[in-house]
């Protein structure tokens, strides 16, 4: 059913891999602006007044519309398996009704605003099923189980949760026997297997578990980290550590700021005094100082262990700095090309799972649900599956 759409996503990253593949570090090095946009794209932009982060589609821009309503339509937002939470009612008739349940707003010690927006979304839809279908809910990748502990208070249902780490696994081993002693007369085989923001390959194990345990009547999770995995089940296909950084950007965020972080194009210069200094594949990392560029290359260079002696002085960084910040409005153009692909590689990534659980012909129904605020929360869409 889906897969017509998976090739339709494939064929653009076929056409687009130069600017999914590329890594943008080699954005002046490797001189990506020429190598890796068609012509056409490449041309108008040249020509383009508009700014470099907020862009509007217009009749100016014929090429750079077209490019991005060519990946809004192959997004996950245009696949006709994407509901919201108000359409659940429509593909899970057992949690019908959680749109109108009233539970307390929750205030847990630690918790942010996006964690505490996250667990109360997830949260009531899991619980209202759970309390539906008498089920007891496995919370995979728990964490600190601020999803158990919000389904047991909230919901009153029992919850096992799991984690890797020795104190998550020891407080759910406690659970584990508290539940027992609960529901040792029940009858009850039901199971409803969730996660929040399942990281990484632990999507993949979860999909895999729910098909083979019979009793896990219930899958709902919200995937994430695709960077840390690549692993997909569509062995004919295989995406690049870069393409699956890409799937982990936000245009809504993006949309949201009124600039781009200097971090970006600071790394992309320093990659030239890398390489002058013949450097090649340095990890710089995160946290430099960002008011101006000397004070950064500095950091970095110190940071990646250059000796003191060796760094440039602030006025030959300067002067690097000079002669390439031409290039900055062109840079923040390129890396919003490809925040707009990010849209299309998180779909191919969902729909390659969607479609392994369609194929397995134990699913009656499968849904792609978009759950939170993608500002508050970039992974903000879910899996949810009955069998």
């Amino acid at each position: 059913m889906y897969d017509e759409q998976f090739k339709e996503i494939l064929c653009f990253t076929n056409t687009y891999s130069g600017l999914i593949n590329c890594h943008v570090v080699d954005f002046i090095t490797q001189n990506l602006w020429e190598t890796c946009l068609p012509d056409a794209l490449r041309f108008e932009l040249e020509r383009s007044k508009m700014d470099c982060v907020h862009w509007a589609e217009d009749d100016n821009h014929p090429v750079l519309t077209e490019f991005i309503n060519l990946t809004k339509s192959l997004s996950l937002q245009s696949c006709s398996i994407e509901i919201n939470s108000m359409d659940l009612k429509n593909t899970l008739p057992i949690i019908y009704n959680v749109n109108k349940c009233k539970y307390r707003s929750i205030k847990m010690e630690f918790m942010n605003i996006k964690k505490s927006h996250e667990v109360e979304c997830l949260g009531n839809i899991v619980g209202t099923a759970a309390s539906s279908t008498n089920s007891l809910v496995i919370d995979a990748g728990a964490g600190k189980a601020y999803l158990s502990m919000f389904l047991a208070e909230n919901h009153k249902v029992p919850v096992l949760a799991i984690d890797s780490s020795q104190t998550c696994c020891k407080g759910a081993i406690g659970r584990q026997i508290k539940l027992r002693k609960r529901t040792k007369h029940s009858q009850n085989k039901n199971l409803i297997l969730t996660g929040l923001h399942t990281c990484g390959s632990l999507t993949h194990s979860i999909i895999k578990t729910f098909l083979v345990t019979k009793d896990i009547h219930l899958l709902c999770i919200v995937p994430c980290c695709y960077h840390l995995t690549n692993e997909t089940f569509n062995k004919k296909i295989n995406f690049s550590k870069n393409a699956r950084m890409l799937a982990q950007q936000s245009i809504e965020r993006s949309a949201e700021n009124k600039s781009m972080s200097s971090s970006l194009f600071y790394r992309a210069v320093l990659q030239v005094i890398l390489y002058s200094m013949g450097i090649y594949n340095a990890r710089v990392g995160r946290g430099g100082p960002l008011h101006d560029f000397p004070s950064y290359a500095r950091w970095a260079l110190l940071r990646i262990g250059v000796e003191l002696e060796k760094i440039p002085s602030e006025e030959q960084l300067e002067s690097t700095y000079q002669l390439h910040v031409h290039l900055s409005k062109r840079f923040y153009m390129f890396q919003m090309l490809r925040i707009h692909t990010g849209l299309v590689l998180e779909a191919a990534i969902m729909l390659d799972r969607i479609i392994f659980l369609q194929k397995s012909n134990l699913c009656s129904k499968l849904a792609i649900l978009r759950l939170f605020d993608p500002v508050l929360s970039p992974r903000h869409y879910g899996i949810v599956v009955i069998k």
